[in-house]
C-alpha cells in the first residue's frame, strides 16, 4: 500500500515544479487492478502569483512527459484535472495513479 511514504515523496517532486506552491493531498484511496495494487491520489496545488495562463498549460505538459522518482512505486499516470484562477492565484487540482513497485 502506498501509505504517506508515497504520496510524501510525490509531494516533495511535484514541489521541484513550484517550489512557492502549496501543495496539499485533498484524499488517497487504494487502488486495485488485477496485476497492481497502488493509490489514486488527489492534491491541491496554489500558486500564489502565477505569471500566466500558460502556466496551466505547461505544467500539464511537464507532468505528462516527467519520470518521478517516487521510492519504491511507479507513477502511472498524473494530470492536471482542473484549474482555477481566484483571488489572482491559481487553484490546480492534480490527480495521480500511483502503483507499488
Amino acid at each position: 500500500m502506498i501509505g504517506r511514504a508515497g504520496s510524501g515523496a510525490l509531494l516533495r517532486a511535484l514541489r521541484t515544479f513550484a517550489p512557492a506552491a502549496d501543495i496539499s493531498v485533498i484524499h488517497e484511496r487504494p487502488w486495485h487492478s488485477l496485476t497492481f495494487s497502488g493509490a489514486q491520489i488527489c492534491l491541491s496545488m496554489q500558486v500564489a502569483h502565477p505569471t500566466t495562463q500558460d502556466f496551466v498549460s505547461k505544467l500539464s505538459a511537464i507532468l505528462s512527459e516527467h519520470e518521478f522518482h517516487v521510492p519504491g512505486h511507479i507513477v502511472a499516470d498524473i494530470a492536471v484535472t482542473q484549474a482555477v484562477v481566484a483571488d489572482g492565484a491559481h487553484c490546480l487540482i492534480i490527480d495521480a495513479l500511483l502503483l507499488d513497485d
